[in-house]
């Protein structure tokens, strides 16, 4: 039986041949390319890297090269003024938005003037929240020209003058404070540090789309308000415990304030001097009456109705006052 087993080296082939292979040092050279390859791997990881750190540093520093050119041009007018802006809301509330009145006064020069039919700029908000200028931004961003612009201004605000909030036809009198805000968001600090930080090209991506649809779209009409704005209207409305119930229990509102009578200060600012031309404080309320067949029974629709009631009443007080100078 001996002479029948198979000769030949034991196990597999292939282990043989590995076995034979070490003990010849054949291996020596595998081992070395392989270390080869992986070095390879890491050199192009690391040059990936480098490439595409220094294209998005490269993109980035293009990105706020063309920002530079705007702030030296358009900026150089939009932030004195919106400074202005700013500094005349802060003084009108007082410093800590809670200011005592100091008393009506309109100023010769508003007898003379013709701002209720120039383009201007117009912002309302409550007069506790007038407190600082991140906070006037904050609320300006959402704030909408009302009723009592349509009202008071002389431009033809059709949907306006029906109590609609910020209708589409309405005229581009007077820019709501906000859209100015909107239109120069990429001349801001906090923009340009937020393009420093960007990690990534899609990051990065995001800005270069933002600046593009700023130049397309909005810094026209910051160029507009810059150019054209003779007037700033501000209307800060003092609250009252009246409007409690329509909060539910939350934080007082503009909203809520202008759905019953309740102190308003109006004031309008020259923006060619920056002088103030009209203080007013008045509380307006009014009443709307339902005509026609159909009686309205939705809640929001009255709410907007009644807003419209008393908004156009502190502006019909208004008139009087200047009527009266």
């Amino acid at each position: 039986m001996a002479d029948l087993r198979r000769k030949g080296p034991r196990g597999l082939g292939s282990i043989a041949q590995a076995r034979d292979a070490r003990a010849r040092g054949e291996t020596r050279w595998t081992a070395q390319a392989g270390l080869v390859a992986g070095g390879a791997v890491i050199a192009g990881l690391i040059a990936h890297k480098f490439v595409s750190e220094h294209e998005l540093n490269t993109g980035r520093q293009a990105l706020l090269s063309k920002q530079r050119a705007v702030v030296a041009t358009l900026g150089t007018e939009w932030l004195p003024l919106r400074d202005n802006l700013e500094h005349d809301v802060l003084d009108a509330a007082g410093a800590d938005g809670k200011g005592d009145y100091p008393g009506d006064d309109i100023a010769p020069a508003a007898r003379t003037s013709d701002f209720r039919s120039q383009p201007g700029i117009y912002l309302r908000m409550r007069l506790a929240d007038a407190t600082t200028p991140k906070s006037i931004r904050a609320i300006a961003a959402d704030a909408k020209r009302d009723g009592f612009a349509a009202c008071l201004l002389r431009e033809t605000n059709e949907r306006g003058l029906r109590g609609e909030i910020d209708g589409g036809a309405f005229a581009e009198q007077p820019w709501n404070l906000g859209q100015a805000y909107a239109a120069t968001r990429i001349l801001t600090d906090e923009w340009v540090t937020d393009v420093k930080d960007a990690d990534d090209d899609l990051r990065l991506r995001v800005f270069v789309q933002q600046y593009d649809k700023a130049i397309r779209d909005e810094i026209p009409i910051a160029i507009d308000v810059v150019k054209r704005a003779q007037f700033f209207l501000l209307v800060l409305d003092e609250d009252v415990p009246e409007a409690a119930e329509f909060v539910d229990g939350g934080p007082m509102t503009e909203a809520a304030l202008q759905l019953v009578p309740h102190p308003a200060r109006v004031f309008v600012f020259e923006l060619k001097d920056n002088k103030p031309l009209v203080r007013l404080r008045r509380s307006g309320g009014g009443r709307f009456i339902q005509a026609g067949e159909r009686a309205i029974s939705d809640d929001e629709t009255k709410d907007a109705l009644q807003r419209q009631a008393n908004n156009c009443a502190l502006a019909n007080l208004v008139d009087a006052s200047l009527r009266a100078h």
